[in-house]
């Protein structure tokens, strides 16, 4: 744990706490000591005390509407130095009403981070598409944490042992996609992948840990039609409490993280807590993963999936990290990382004086 100061600023916690960002937040807080503002997303609506304030942002989870969730950052900004985490930075093709919500929200605090170096671009991009990328305030990358989790009720494999002795699934070999379940999210093309297995002979499944994201429900029924067609089993377990989740991916035969779109993923990290080695589609955030922590994953393009799962099923030691590994950061270094940062952004430090210069005699 971080060592509290006067500038780690009060951490607001809005919104539930299942929902991945609020669950991010909780984990910096405590691993802060920071003090804690916890409440629905109208807690930003409230008083606060004295002193600086960070709070996490995506449009979706701070109001019904994207006019909502911006009043109430841009509120809070105005009573307090307001630092923010920006979440689901807009893509290229977003809305010019989504990326001048994130452009008033940037431009009303103190200091904005993001959890890549790709978001980061993608940001700037965004905001010199509404021509809003000056005079931006100071801004950080701080990488999502790999926070370990131990799986409880599953037998222990020695240091250096090959993971293969794990236990595995029973009849058919699960390929798994881990998260909410939206398009672009890869389940498609992973069913397509099981297909094409199938043919080949290979025993299959594919199990979705995660539920439909609200107003997707109708995409689970196109998942299971393209499942019956190609013959493949797939099975969505809904919402999973954190120790059946854990266990849950790690007796799965491969695990997958196949979005289309990654820019900052806790899915991959998730996988990676767990001790699991995911087959990672290849794009921008990636590679910067891979030079992160090399090795860690296993990246391939949309032709390179069906060979990648392939090798993974023959050698399922392959879908394991070495044992005992935690692939960096940790979330002691990303709250570090914040604290250094808030320091930078809230410390007030006066102008030197004019120096005196004295001529030698």
């Amino acid at each position: 744990m971080t060592s509290p100061t006067a500038d780690v600023p009060l951490q607001v916690l809005a919104g539930p706490r299942t929902h991945g960002v609020v669950e991010y937040a909780a984990q910096l807080a405590a691993a802060l000591g920071a003090r804690t503002l916890v409440g629905d997303a109208d807690v930003l609506d409230g008083p606060v005390p004295d002193g600086p304030v960070h709070v996490h942002f995506t449009e979706r989870l701070l109001g019904p509407t994207a006019a909502t969730s911006v009043r109430r950052v841009v509120g809070l900004c105005h009573r307090a130095p307001t630092t923010v985490t920006l979440h689901d930075v807009p893509q290229p093709w977003a809305s010019e009403e989504r990326v001048c919500a994130y452009a008033e929200v940037v431009h009303a605090a103190a200091g904005w981070a993001v959890s890549s170096h790709h978001e980061a671009d993608l940001l700037r991009r965004a905001l010199a598409r509404v021509g809003a990328d000056h005079d931006l305030p100071p801004g950080t990358v701080v990488h999502l944490p790999v926070v370990g989790h131990p799986v409880v009720g599953l037998p222990v494999v020695g240091h250096g042992e090959r993971p293969a002795a794990r236990p595995g699934p029973e009849g058919p070999a699960t390929l798994a996609a881990l998260g909410f379940v939206y398009p672009d999210k890869g389940h498609r093309e992973l069913l397509q992948a099981a297909t094409e297995l199938r043919a080949r002979g290979r025993e299959v499944d594919v199990v979705c840990l995660g539920a439909p994201v609200p107003g997707h429900e109708d995409l689970l029924d196109e998942l299971h039609r393209r499942a019956r067609a190609g013959g493949v089993g797939l099975t969505v377990t809904g919402w999973l409490p954190d120790d059946e989740l854990a266990v849950a991916m790690a007796r799965v035969g491969v695990p997958v993280s196949g979005h289309r779109h990654l820019s900052a993923s806790a899915s991959v990290n998730r996988w990676l807590a767990v001790g699991r080695r995911p087959l990672l589609l290849d794009g921008p955030y990636a590679r910067e993963m891979d030079a992160l922590r090399p090795g860690a994953h296993v990246l391939h393009d949309d032709a390179g999936l069906v060979p990648a799962l392939e090798r993974a099923l023959d050698d399922p030691a392959s879908t394991w990290l070495p044992d005992g590994v935690v692939p960096a950061p940790d979330l002691a270094a990303a709250a570090r990382q914040y604290a250094a940062w808030w320091a930078s952004v809230h410390r007030t430090v006066a102008d030197p004086v004019q120096p005196v210069f004295v001529p030698f005699p």
